[in-house]
């Protein structure tokens, strides 16, 4: 490449707030829609995926960050089952988490929220009016 715009830019890089849209009805992605440039940690989007075998699948990645521009593959493999699940697949042999491994949620035990209604609480009787 040649001419005026052969040459790289110099000067400071500029920071600006991305805004990335998943759906077309306007939800913004969350951070968690990402993966992590290895190069610069920024978020980056995947591009294309192709799945190799039931347990792995290779995406294609680019960096958001205009400054570093990284692409790059990165592969999902599958590693353990934590809920089963309703469809039976005897010819797929996928390995179970251990069961002290399994992330367990407990509701919490007498925790108030200053009056703030939770899933783990019944609500407050409704007040009669007359």
């Amino acid at each position: 490449m040649s001419g005026e715009g052969a040459a790289l830019i110099k000067g400071p890089l500029i920071e600006a707030p991305l805004q990335f849209r998943m759906e077309s009805g306007g939800k913004r992605a969350s951070r968690n829609s990402f993966v992590n440039c290895p190069k610069c940690d920024a978020p980056a989007f995947v591009r294309r995926s192709d799945r190799v075998t039931e347990t792995t699948t290779q995406l294609v990645c680019h960096c958001t960050d205009s400054g570093c521009g990284h692409t790059y593959r990165a592969d999902i493999v599958f590693v353990h089952t934590l809920v089963e699940g309703n469809i039976e697949r005897p010819d797929l042999d996928l390995p179970v988490c251990p069961r002290d491994q399994v992330p367990h949620i407990r509701p919490p035990v007498g925790e108030s929220h200053d009056g703030e209604p939770t899933f783990f609480e019944p609500p407050p009787p409704a007040r009669a009016t007359g």
